[in-house]
């Protein structure tokens, strides 16, 4: 699918900013696509700015560079610019004053009044354009100076931090107070030892309250908490880290041949985290379950009995707010002899009219059906037409249509379904009512010491008997 551009003025909601699925489908069943989200974006000239944030002497300070809200999900901070000439980008722990987190700001320890003098601007970039912006106001540190006492006190006291599985993580706590707070990480798991134990690892450090995972971890997932305290008081900031991994599903078995009337599990294995919805579809439908088809689990679906319209493609669909995954898996039906479900019956009539003659059918793989008359293959002619066609469920229906019907089309006709499964037949005569006729008989062939079958070929109605003669001789004559 294909978009071009398009002018503002062009811009449709239902076209521009939808969400799309693709369907490809076969004789085997039908699978759908994630969800795939449009968002047509006008473009947009933006100005980054940077805050002047208060301080005083010895506390930390964090500085943001504000993005208007219609860029902010296609803008990245790329570095800052201490002025004239001094770039600080994005790194794990910073050079020990200045430290541009991962996630854009910028944190500078222990101010002093030389900071006060320093300006600051944010470089952005813009993913769609390409652009590269620079903030045209500069942020300056705004020195307080604080002669009473002050307790500690947080502009944000509570954030989220959403990071890849393996990914590092800067947590900053910022608090201002008077005399200089010291902080204090812990979390309120079982183990409370958890902050301490990651520590020891190695895979964290706590530098002037900043939190640093280098590496996250499943476990890491959860609330931290970090208090700062000082002679005046104590305040609480919270820290969501949101740990996340691909989700990824798969569908065991992806293949398998069960018949009719077994058993059959499908079972998704799901990996990646935070996991929220699982839904399951048979080609491209929310699959429905009852008595004969459950959900074990939210990933187990168990058939306690297989059934012809159970053949088909299973999808197993899992979403949270961040990834979306699927998988599918195709159930077929072992092979089924075929089965006649419908047989035209015997009927007795006068020359002139139109007769139909139905036989319906079904077998895996899907049967065939042929049609003779006494015993030999039955063709198309100008009166005479056969038909067949498939139904959505798998079921073969074949007619035999006659158009003003004469005394010579009467005679015993059948109908044969045959697959490599085996075949079922079913015969039953259209009497006509005229004088005897014997249809035209093709040459035979026979094997010796097999069974052979001659059927004579009589049309016309009522007829009193049929003689069979060979070179001139009544048969049988051994009986």
């Amino acid at each position: 699918m294909y978009f071009p551009p398009f002018a503002a003025e062009d811009f449709r909601q239902d076209v521009h900013w939808s969400t799309y699925r693709c369907i490809a489908g076969n004789t085997v069943g039908t699978i759908i696509s994630r969800d795939v989200a449009v968002y047509g974006v006008v473009l947009q000239k933006y100005e980054p700015e940077v805050q002047n944030p208060s301080g005083f002497i010895g506390s930390n300070v964090l500085i943001k560079c504000n993005i208007p809200s219609f860029a902010k999900e296609y803008v990245t901070i790329t570095s800052w610019l201490q002025e004239p000439n001094f770039n600080i980008y994005p790194s794990l722990e910073g050079d020990g004053k200045s430290h541009m987190l991962l996630s854009g700001e910028l944190l500078v320890y222990n101010i002093t009044r030389n900071d006060a003098k320093k300006i600051y601007r944010c470089r952005t970039h813009h993913k769609l354009t390409q652009d590269s912006v620079v903030s045209r106001n500069a942020g300056e540190i705004q020195l307080t100076e604080f002669r009473d006492r002050v307790p500690p006190i947080m502009n944000e006291k509570s954030s989220q931090f959403f990071t890849r599985l393996g990914d590092p993580v800067v947590v900053p706590c910022i608090a201002y107070a008077n005399p200089k707070p010291t902080f204090r990480w812990f979390t309120k798991r079982s183990n409370e030892k958890y902050i301490q134990n990651i520590l020891a690892s190695g895979r964290a450090k706590i530098k002037d309250g900043t939190l640093i995972i280098s590496a996250v971890e499943k476990t890491d997932n959860g609330a931290f908490y970090c208090i700062a305290t000082n002679s005046e008081g104590t305040e609480t900031f919270e820290a969501k880290i949101l740990v996340t991994y691909p989700l990824a599903s798969t569908i065991q078995p992806s293949i398998q041949t069960i018949n009719i009337g077994q058993p059959a599990d499908l079972i998704c294995s799901v990996t990646g985290f935070p996991k929220h919805n699982i839904r399951w579809l048979k080609n491209g439908r929310t699959l429905g379950s009852g008595s004969r088809v459950r959900l074990i689990t939210r990933e187990h679906v168990r058939f306690s009995s297989i059934i012809k319209e159970d053949k088909g493609i299973y999808q197993c669909f899992i979403d949270n707010d961040i990834d979306s995954a699927q998988s599918s898996a195709e159930l077929r039906l072992g092979e089924v002899a075929p089965q006649l479900l419908y047989k035209f019956i015997e009927q007795t009539m006068k020359s002139g009219p139109s007769v139909s003659l139905k036989c319906s059918a079904s077998g895996n793989p899907t049967p065939n059906i042929v049609w003779n008359l006494d015993g030999f293959s039955l063709q198309n002619n100008e009166r005479l037409m056969i038909g067949q066609y498939m139904t959505m469920f798998g079921d073969v229906i074949s007619h035999v249509n006659i158009s003003a019907v004469k005394t010579e089309d009467g005679g015993a006709y059948e109908c044969r379904a045959i697959s490599r499964a085996g075949e079922d037949f079913h015969s039953a005569r259209l009497n006509i009512y005229g004088m005897p006729y014997v249809r035209f008989m093709p040459k035979l062939s026979a094997i010796a010491g097999k069974l052979f079958i001659l059927k004579c070929p009589v049309a016309g109605y009522p007829i009193e008997s049929v003689l069979v003669t060979k070179d001139g001789m009544r048969l049988p004559v051994n009986m």
